[in-house]
């Protein structure tokens, strides 16, 4: 029987199928996170649309004095979200855990009606509760995505890739958006930006339901969540966060105004954002590769030493390249750092309540990030003392993060105990195991393999089996519908003994 061979119509069709879904995945990924990436990009390109919208009727339309009375008050109402995030929407959005897709879903309409109502009152006081409103949702919206993420990704080593994917979308959706609603402004005005920015919102809000989660959730209490989300090395980790973003407020808003003073034209306003742009794109790009050869920590130090090199030239005189490329690294500098911290806070508690968490560091960089706005706008500078600032910006936030960073790694040059903060960890194990406190005790033999492993360094293949074994006991541990029994604490305590090259073997009697 002779077979018919394939016509070249059908194995086009089968070239294009893979080339489709290597696509798709590249930018959406696979499996049940692509109606959240799909919505999350919606939302990117909506942000874009507002901004401009805002930029065109709050900063360009009027003059440069007024514009700045407006962008402080501006700064001023973006405080205000900060007073409910991390008491309010974390432990809300902590609470509703079974059912984020819902809770996405608000806060994307919530979003979307905030734009429509803010179309008759660009330029009256009416706006500035509007724009709060869209602000807290906004904010809220990003902790929602955490927890998806948290819950949508199976394996703890995609978390970085997962969150990169999806702020890559976002960068992309963001920038066309950015293109349309430019050009869509200088046609019809403001009113028609923030239109298309409330549907865009209303179908990532339609989207995002489709989002399926597991329906088994661990619930952790709130000792535990503490515990697995204020190590050493994460709250060191958001100390050069807080240095980048007060550095990123200050660049944006001085780099607005100066252009404005030196009556440049728009486009070299927008080729900076769109340098900035890039750069933030290049970050979510190479942060995968990147983090094969750096630790996190090394990451978020590089974010503050490559920006900070140009501003300090910029001292001696800027010119419009070198603010291009300023711009292009402050970027860089904003997404690698982001993307290295949510890796430790993720990685370091891949099962903990990130509600919570999220909120209260996304609170300390919000505040960083307002700080630096203000700082630039009351005022008239001159390019070279801005760059100054920047300068003193960057290089104290450098020394004390490295400083910070010797502190929290003291123990891996020390000749007597390079794991003295592992051990001493492991200590307070044995005390809560023989407070009759198994889980807390299990949490803490965790955490010290995971501070061992931080300062250390990999361990052995042969250390695999304890590392598995402590990951199923905490798992355990924080969730209380599963019991914990002495063995279990004794176990964590041996396992963890024996990571730490099996000096401190734990012998609990």
């Amino acid at each position: 029987m002779q077979v018919a061979p394939k016509s070249s119509t059908t194995a086009g069709q089968e070239h294009r199928a893979p080339l489709r879904r290597r696509i798709r995945h590249v930018l959406l990924g696979d499996g049940p996170i692509i109606p959240l990436a799909v919505s999350h990009g919606l939302s990117g390109s909506a942000d874009a649309f507002v901004t401009v919208s805002l930029a065109g009727s709050l900063f360009f339309n009027i003059s440069p004095d007024a514009s700045r009375q407006q962008v402080l008050l501006y700064l001023l109402v973006t405080m205000a979200p900060l007073a409910v995030l991390a008491p309010l929407v974390g432990p809300a959005v902590d609470r509703f855990r079974r059912s984020q897709r819902f809770v996405a879903s608000i806060f994307y309409l919530l979003r979307a009606v905030s734009c429509l109502a803010m179309v008759s009152f660009l330029l009256d006081l009416t706006f500035y509760p509007l724009a709060l409103i869209l602000l807290i949702a906004s904010k809220a919206s990003g902790v929602v995505k955490q927890t998806l993420v948290q819950q949508l990704v199976d394996d703890p080593d995609e978390l970085v890739a997962t969150n990169a994917r999806l702020a890559r979308l976002a960068s992309i959706t963001a920038a066309i958006g950015a293109g349309v609603a430019a050009a869509l402004l200088t046609v019809s005005g403001p009113g028609w930006t923030l239109r298309i920015g409330a549907v865009l919102f209303a179908l990532a809000s339609f989207i995002v339901l489709r989002v399926r989660t597991p329906k088994h959730v661990i619930v952790a209490t709130d000792d535990v969540e503490y515990a697995e989300t204020h190590l050493p090395v994460v709250f060191v980790a958001s100390v050069g966060m807080v240095a980048i973003r007060a550095a990123v407020g200050f660049f944006l808003f001085t780099l607005a105004f100066t252009l404005r003073r030196d009556s440049q034209p728009a486009v070299i306003y927008g080729l900076a954002a769109a340098c900035y742009g890039f750069g933030a794109f290049a970050g979510h790009t190479v942060i995968s590769l990147l983090r094969r050869r750096f630790s996190e920590q090394q990451l978020i130090g590089l974010a503050i030493a490559a920006p900070a090199a140009f501003t300090a030239v910029g001292i001696l005189g800027v010119s419009t390249p070198l603010l291009l490329v300023i711009a292009a690294l402050v970027g860089l500098s904003t997404t690698l750092g982001r993307n290295a911290f949510d890796s430790l806070l993720q990685r370091r508690a891949p099962e903990a309540l990130l509600g919570r968490a999220g909120a209260r560091y996304e609170t300390r960089f919000q505040l960083a990030w307002v700080f630096g706005g203000a700082v630039a706008t009351p005022i008239s500078l001159a390019p070279e003392v801005s760059m100054m600032i920047l300068t003193a910006i960057y290089l104290p936030g450098l020394a004390v993060f490295i400083r910070a960073l010797r502190e929290a790694g003291q123990f891996e040059g020390a000749s007597v105990d390079a794991l003295a903060g592992a051990r001493q960890r492991v200590l307070m194990a044995r005390h809560a195991w023989e407070a009759e406190e198994y889980r807390t005790a299990i949490i803490d033999a965790s955490a010290a393999a995971d501070l061992a492993q931080t300062v250390h360094g990999p361990f052995l293949d042969d250390d695999r089996d304890r590392r598995i074994l402590l990951d199923e006991l905490r798992r355990a541990a924080i969730d209380p519908k599963r019991p914990v029994l002495p063995g279990d604490a004794i176990r964590a305590l041996e396992a963890a003994g024996g990571l730490l090259d099996g000096k401190l073997q734990a012998e609990p009697s």
